[in-house]
């Protein structure tokens, strides 16, 4: 085979080889037009079978009628948004859970009226753990949780210590949406609490800390010290 031949079989393979892919070559003088192949069709998985495909038929799911929504209350709803009353609580794992998932949270001004003998929805669980030093009114805090809404759950032990390790433990398994130690100095909770995986526990004095530790590090346990705003803490962190 001469140069000639070599090139003439070079271009004839590469115009073999665009055809098969559907590529129109034109014809060289003295060649015969290239029959283009019809491309092999692809199979497409149904949009909702593909990896992370969000079907967007499925819309929004109305959650006025509820006063509390916690992360339960969004596991495995067929919604990509959901709409609450302005003063409905949503719990800093729900919102979390939200995040995660995609799902947009919408509040309403209108509530919907509850169902005549519908029984009572659960409320979300909010641990509390108090120093036995603590110089300030620890009740405020149970009061003023229990007044938005939560069940409160207090933890005593041996020990301040052993106290807010059963509440870290109660966060991080989810029988608790979250934790509230207070205490004198906001230093010994998050030292005691940080020691359980699965907890981040911040000590914060007011709304902006609160607020913060729940956006910039996904907090669940806040601490109050006798420093602190305890009102304007719990509120930021809740997102009231």
């Amino acid at each position: 085979m001469n140069q000639e031949e070599l090139i003439n079989a070079i271009i004839a393979e590469v115009k073999r080889v665009l055809a098969l892919r559907g590529v129109v070559v034109s014809p060289s003088s003295g060649d015969a037009p290239p029959v283009a192949a019809s491309p092999a069709p692809v199979a497409m998985a149904p949009a909702a079978s593909l990896p992370g495909a969000l079907d967007q038929s499925i819309g929004n799911r109305d959650m006025t009628g509820k006063q509390v929504i916690t992360q339960r209350d969004l596991e495995g709803i067929q919604a990509n948004s959901i709409t609450v009353t302005k003063k409905a609580i949503i719990t800093p794992l729900a919102v979390d859970y939200a995040r995660e998932k995609g799902i947009t949270i919408t509040k309403s001004a209108n509530a919907v009226a509850a169902t005549p003998g519908a029984a009572s929805q659960p409320l979300a669980t909010a641990a509390l753990a108090v120093a036995p030093d603590f110089p300030g009114d620890a009740m405020f805090v149970s009061k003023f949780l229990a007044s938005k809404g939560f069940q409160v759950r207090q933890f005593t032990g041996k020990s301040y210590e052993s106290a807010v390790a059963d509440l870290a433990k109660a966060v991080s398994s989810g029988t608790a949406n979250f934790g509230v130690c207070v205490e004198r100095t906001g230093m010994e909770g998050p030292i005691y609490a940080n020691r359980n995986k699965g907890v981040r526990a911040v000590h914060c004095r007011e709304t902006l800390d609160a607020r913060a530790a729940r956006v910039d590090i996904g907090a669940n346990i806040i601490v109050l010290g006798s420093g602190s705003n305890p009102e304007a803490v719990i509120a930021g962190f809740i997102g009231l």
